[in-house]
Order: C-alpha cells, then structure tokens, then sequence
C-alpha cells in the first residue's frame, strides 16, 4: 500500500511537469547530471521502433562527447512497449509500465532510463542542453571548410578587377565575429521535431516529404549532434555571404556587398537566420539559383545542357525549402525569351521532378505551404525592416522606369519580388525571402538606372 502510495505521488509530481513540455528526473536532475560528470563508460540500447532508433543515435552522440563506449552504464532508450531490455529492468523504477510514455530521465545505480514516446521522446533533448563539447575533429572540419569557402569566393571575385573580392572579406569578417560572439544555440521546438524526425529517417523510417529524406540522409553521415546543426549553420551564413556578390549585375559585382547590407540592417533577419532551422539553407539555395540563372551563358553546346541541368537542380533542392521557388522556372522562360528550347527544358525539369517528388512523397508535405492565413503584422513587419530598400526601389522606379530593361536578370528577379509579395501576407515563412529579393531588385534597379 505505501509503496502505491509513493508511487502515485509521484506521478501527481510529473504529471504537472509533462504537461507544461518539460522533462521529469527521478530521484532527481543532480542525478542524471552526476552521471554526465563520471568516469563511468556507457551502451545505449534503444528499442525497436525508428523513431527510438533514431533518437538513440543523438543520445549516443551527446554522450560521448563527455564519456566512453564501455559497459559501464546501461542507457535505455524508448519505453517498455518496444524496448525489451526496458521492460525487462522497469521493475527497479518502481512506476507503472505506462509512466514509461512520458519524456522522463531515471537514473538508477548502473542504468539510465530515457523515456517517452513517438509524441514526445524528443523534449529529452533538455536534458542534454548543458552538454556542449565540440570534438577537435568536427572543429577541424569546420575550419577547414570556412577557409576553402572563402579562399573559392575570394579567387573568383578578385578576377573582377574590382573592389568585389575585398568588400567579400569585410563580410566574411563580420560573420566571423558574429560567430565569435554567438552563444550556444537554441533549438525552436518546430525544428526540434523535425530534427526528430530526421533522426527517424537515418534509422531507417520511410520519409515523408523529400526535406525528410534529404535531411535523415545526411544525419546518417553525419554525427546528429547540437554542435554539428550549429557549425553547419555558420557554413550556410558564410556561403550566404559569398553569393550577394553573384546576385549583383556582373560588371558590378562589389554592389553584393549593399544588397548583403540592406539585408542584415534588419533586426528581424538576423534573428531568423541566427536561429538554427531550416530557414536560412532555404535562403542559400535561393540565392544559388538566382546567381545560376542570371550569370550562366547558356551558348549551344555541351556547356549549357550542363548549366540547364544545374540550374534546375539547384531550383529543385531550393524547393524543397520553399514550393513556391519553383515559380523561378515559369519567370525564366517569361523573362529570357528568344530560346525555346532552353527554356523549355528549364521548365520541363524542374516541375518533372517535383511531380516525381509528389508521387514518392504524396502532397501532405506541402500542406504548411497551403494553408492560407492573413499575417496583419507582416506588411508593417516589411516595411519597417526594408524601408532603405524599397525607397531605393522607388527612386529608381520614379526617375529611371524607361531606361530599365525590362528583359533578362532584373525582370526576373522583378516578377520573383512581386509574386512573393503577393503570397507573403498569407504564408508564414516568407519574410526572409521577401526582404532578400527586395534588397537584390533594390541593387539591381539602381545600376540599371545609372548605366543608362
């Protein structure tokens, strides 16, 4: 009788906790934390599901930035319904087979119990919040990378002959010294379920929706660590800054560097890109197939079935971020006439291949992007944030609309500015996209206006 007593005690104790989205500790967080602070070695079990699978390999990954493989500590992951060696010790909790369904890190002498379901598992990840341990090997790696991004930049901007390359190296900088300063960080719960998911898919889940696929694949490569998503994001930043200066005209490369400017003045975008998620890769690959399509030269030949076939890639990958970048192919062909077959082929591609995406993946994935939603705050959000740019917009439009050639790089990115304007009030989502292509048309429409 006391010992039910005790044990409805404390689920009256956890209850409060799991409803409010936190984690629960048993005896207590020193525990779990005195674990993390040992010399003891450690075998993650995880149970059968993928979704127990994959968030084992997080758990698995976390823990050995701070401890060693061994059999020291035995740390199961999952509940007893599909953790077998759960149920076989869940006995020594003391608590129902059913409190094993809620997020709750237990602690007992030699084994670790790490609890919860496919609905809730991931809010674990709290507990794990104080482990920040970069291993040299990840570090070097990423310092590597940083260099060739931008040693490639550099080379490439400086065969402009102008001030492009060394203007790159003043962003670059600035980045640098925003990371420098960054602090560790924290994982929106939006993307923290996707993340989740992810994991799910690196175990072996069939993905649903063709990000998922993208994303589990690389986790499968790729230690599914806080530290990796975090050196992975300063990578997208820098590589952002890299191609301002490939979605500027092309005589006038150095003009990136206001577009980049105009873009980071806005407190709200840095805030979104700071944040680890899926927005900013979004951004990158906007960017990537902007600079494809008004810097390729498409000349007959072998050359320009390869750049067609990039182009439509990189059009492709950047919507699996955002669907509505597949209207990129549409304002190509509208905007660059005179080759049918180029654009054609463009267009063919592009919405080929989303089409087979759709009969893989079904169209459940793109249900975020349809559900239609009057943001009241978006517009005021716009023009407060990209007020610089839109007046640049309308000096130019107001002093230079003749002179500007309404064909080729600045129509198309004009029609991609308009028609994300039209959508944004009505999508969640679109504010960076919106304030870049603004900041880039900005640019685009001065230089037009002063070259002729």
């Amino acid at each position: 009788m006391r010992k039910a007593l005790a044990v409805l005690l404390l689920l009256l104790l956890v209850s409060p906790l799991v409803s409010a989205g936190q984690v629960s500790y048993y005896p207590d967080k020193g525990s779990f934390l005195r674990f993390l602070n040992s010399k003891t070695t450690y075998r993650v079990v995880p149970g059968r599901d993928y979704w127990a699978k994959g968030w084992a390999r997080y758990v698995d990954a976390k823990l050995g930035e701070v401890l060693q493989h061994g059999n020291g500590t035995l740390v199961l992951v999952g509940n007893v319904y599909e953790n077998p060696e759960m149920k076989r010790l869940w006995n020594r909790t003391g608590l129902p087979e059913k409190a094993s369904l809620s997020p709750m890190i237990i602690v007992l002498n030699g084994t670790v119990f790490i609890t919860g379901s496919e609905d809730n598992i991931y809010l674990t990840h709290e507990a794990f919040a104080g482990v920040w341990s970069p291993p040299g090997k990840e570090l070097a790696v990423f310092a590597f990378l940083a260099f060739v991004i931008v040693l490639l930049f550099g080379l490439l901007l400086r065969r402009d002959r102008s001030y492009s390359a060394r203007f790159f190296l003043l962003g670059a900088s600035l980045i640098f010294v925003w990371f420098t300063l960054s602090e560790r960080p924290v994982l929106p719960g939006g993307f923290l379920k996707f993340f989740f998911r992810a994991l799910a898919v690196s175990a072996g889940e069939i993905p649903s929706s063709p990000l998922l696929a993208l994303v589990g694949n690389v986790f499968s490569l790729l230690p599914p660590t806080d530290e990796v998503l975090w050196l992975a994001h300063w990578l997208f930043l820098l590589t952002m800054t890299g191609l301002f200066f490939y979605v500027a005209p092309r005589r006038e490369r150095a003009l990136g560097f206001l577009a980049f400017g105009l873009v980071f003045s806005s407190p709200i975008f840095r805030s979104q890109v700071a944040t680890v998620g899926t927005a900013l890769p979004g951004l990158v690959l906007m960017l990537l197939a902007i600079a494809i399509a008004t810097n390729s030269s498409f000349v007959p030949g072998l050359g320009r079935t390869a750049e067609i076939l990039v182009l439509a890639g990189a059009t492709l990958l950047a919507s699996l971020f955002n669907p509505y970048l597949l209207l990129f192919s549409l304002f190509f062909a509208l905007t660059y006439p005179g080759r049918r077959l180029r654009n054609s082929s463009y267009l063919f591609l592009v919405w080929l291949g989303f089409l087979l995406l759709c009969r893989v993946y079904g169209f459940g994935w793109l249900s975020r992007w349809m559900d239609f939603q009057l943001h009241r705050d978006f517009i005021g959000s716009l023009l407060l944030q990209s007020l610089l740019g839109l007046v640049v917009v309308a000096y130019a439009l107001s002093t230079g609309l003749r002179r500007i050639r309404w064909r080729g790089p600045t129509a198309f990115i004009t029609l991609s500015t308009l028609a994300f304007l039209v959508v944004a009030p009505f999508v969640s989502g679109f504010f960076p996209y919106v304030l870049t292509l603004v900041s880039i048309l900005a640019v685009r429409l001065v230089h037009s206006v002063i070259q002729t």
